[in-house]
């Protein structure tokens, strides 16, 4: 009988997670030959055939998928256990793993990390950005900072910000059209990734008519595309202000807002590391109010407000 090794469980369930070696290899760090050669191995070994091969990827055979529910049990007893060891980390020292959205990391956070750095040079900073949620129970990262509508409960944490909204052009759109109501406006809006978004749901709302000339699904895209004059942008004050090339017009500020949160798992708080870098970005989070806000005269007045 032949002792299962969790170095070759991670290779498997990474196959199947993943649906091909290609997508295993990246998520895992290493190349494409060692995935493929660490599954035929597991296979060899223990005379069983885990996945079907297809041109379109791997699928997992009937033995496979035992295997599989089997190994993701132990991933997940492993996972705890790693949390736990963690959470009893007490040196300054090691990595943060962050994940939060690119419009966050460009506008505030980015700077902050650097002012962290500074102070703690032993502790790397791996950042994540995406636009969904990733799960801090299975370790995707260590923290989270991110609109957050209900907190998760095995996470810990705190608001830190709302985020208001704002509509930006750039200054040539708008001078040709700065006389068109809103409504009637060209618009750059967020696609169906980001529907659930507070501008997702405002547009849905508010300007189910309106002429989108392009779509994305983050809000640097959508900056980049108002800046090259495509139309109105809908953006978080904190990322639209900071643009040079974009102004504020319409409404001041939108009612709309969202609320920022920093999250870890409740684990993860007794690590120092961990538990410094909270503290030390909540406090910075905090202290950008004023940019969450947005508050900076916008260039029109409310007379080009929404015909609904």
């Amino acid at each position: 009988m032949h002792k299962l090794n969790w170095n070759d469980l991670q290779y498997i369930l990474a196959v199947a997670n993943h649906g091909s070696l290609a997508a295993a290899a990246r998520n895992l760090g290493v190349n494409h030959s060692t995935v493929l050669r660490r599954v035929n191995a597991f296979e060899e070994l223990h005379a069983v055939r885990l996945f079907e091969r297809h041109r379109s990827g791997y699928t997992l055979t009937s033995e496979g998928q035992q295997l599989l529910d089997a190994a993701r049990s132990v991933e997940d007893v492993v996972t705890v256990l790693e949390r736990k060891i963690d959470g009893k980390e007490l040196k300054l020292e090691g990595t943060v793993r962050l994940t939060t959205t690119d419009s966050l990391l460009y506008s505030v956070i980015g700077p902050h990390i650097a002012a962290f750095h500074a102070l703690y040079p032993s502790i790397l900073i791996e950042v994540s950005v995406t636009n969904s949620m990733l799960n801090l129970t299975k370790r995707d990262a260590d923290v989270a900072i991110r609109p957050v509508g209900d907190k998760p409960d095995p996470l810990v944490g705190k608001k830190v910000a709302t985020i208001m909204f704002g509509f930006y052009a750039s200054p040539d759109y708008w001078q040709r059209n700065r006389d068109i109501a809103m409504a009637d406006q060209d618009w750059v809006g967020p696609d169906d990734v980001m529907a659930n978004t507070t501008p997702g749901r405002w547009m849905r709302e508010n300007l189910p008519n309106a002429r989108l000339t392009f779509r994305a699904d983050t809000f640097v895209t959508l900056g980049k595309a108002a800046e090259l004059g495509l139309g109105v942008a809908m953006l978080p004050c904190c990322f639209g202000d900071m643009s040079p090339t974009l102004i504020r017009v319409g409404h001041d500020i939108l009612q709309c807002s969202n609320s920022v949160w920093i999250l870890t798992h409740k684990d993860l708080m007794k690590s120092t590391r961990i538990r410094t870098f909270m503290d030390y970005m909540a406090a910075a989070m905090e202290s950008e109010s004023l940019a969450f806000q947005g508050r900076r005269p916008t260039v029109d007045d409310t007379s080009t407000a929404v015909n609904q």
